[in-house]
């Protein structure tokens, strides 16, 4: 199974749910997602992979899908002799190979993999080009299993700029202060951050933000409030950008969790 879905806003959680006997391979190609397994959670932004094994039980925590786009696609293993026109020994290799994959997340290091797993989203609905389709899952299964590390790589001036967001998230953030930091052009800045985290500076900054705002909310502090003191213009464009990453408004939010059995 493939499935390709674009998220123009935010939408409802991914409740807890599991594949029998199949591997799940999600891409995420733009915007931010979260996924929770054996209650650790993992968050993944453009270029991240992740992972889960046959019958093994994930979610998004309660957390929505947020506005951006994802590939994935199921491999069901319980016969070696029905993968990618395999015969059954080359099947077991393969069932075998992928048994010692490390859980769950990682950043592939070239853009290849990526893009041969949208070509085989592209040929997938002609029977004519079902060999190619599965050659280009099975080159992008072999790339992943080829890679020793889930260490997602940042060059040290990019680092320095996520580690200066994350202490100063009470302020606008102006890009261009950001880029003067790294030693860098606006556009340079922009491009190198993209390339190395998936996603751009903006949405990093406004990201961070609103999952700063959701532990002040619980505060039972006054949208204005908040949204002045993230920097934000004015609580109008804090509320619709709450709401491009959680399908609520930020007094909704408060609604829901003060509603939540248990809460006080």
């Amino acid at each position: 199974m493939l499935g390709k879905p674009t998220m123009n806003h935010a939408s409802a959680p991914l409740a807890p749910h599991f594949h029998r006997n199949a591997y799940e391979f999600t891409f995420v190609t733009e915007g931010t997602i979260h996924f929770t397994v054996d209650q650790k959670d993992y968050e993944l932004s453009g270029y991240d992979i992740f992972i889960t094994k046959p019958d093994e039980v994930h979610s998004t925590n309660l957390i929505p899908l947020s506005t951006g786009e994802i590939y994935w696609f199921q491999l069901d293993v319980s016969a070696a002799d029905h993968l990618f026109f395999l015969n059954q020994e080359a099947g077991q290799d393969l069932i075998d190979d992928l048994s010692k994959l490390p859980p769950h997340t990682f950043r592939p290091g070239n853009s290849r993999l990526l893009q041969h797993v949208k070509k085989a989203f592209e040929l997938a609905g002609d029977l004519l080009h079902r060999y190619f389709t599965a050659a280009c899952l099975l080159y992008a299964l072999q790339e992943i299993m080829a890679m020793s590390s889930d260490d997602r790589l940042l060059t040290p001036d990019i680092e320095q700029a996520i580690t200066y967001m994350k202490d100063h998230l009470q302020t606008e953030l102006p890009l261009e202060k950001l880029s003067d930091l790294c030693g860098l052009s606006l556009s340079q800045f922009k491009q190198k951050f993209k390339a190395q985290t998936g996603i751009s500076p903006r949405h990093y900054i406004n990201y961070q933000k609103i999952q700063l705002s959701k532990q002040l909310l619980l505060e039972q502090r006054s949208i204005t409030d908040i949204a002045m003191e993230l920097g934000f213009c004015n609580s109008s464009y804090f509320t619709a950008v709450f709401r491009r990453f959680n399908a609520c408004t930020p007094s909704e939010y408060q609604r829901q969790k003060e509603g939540r059995p248990g809460s006080t």
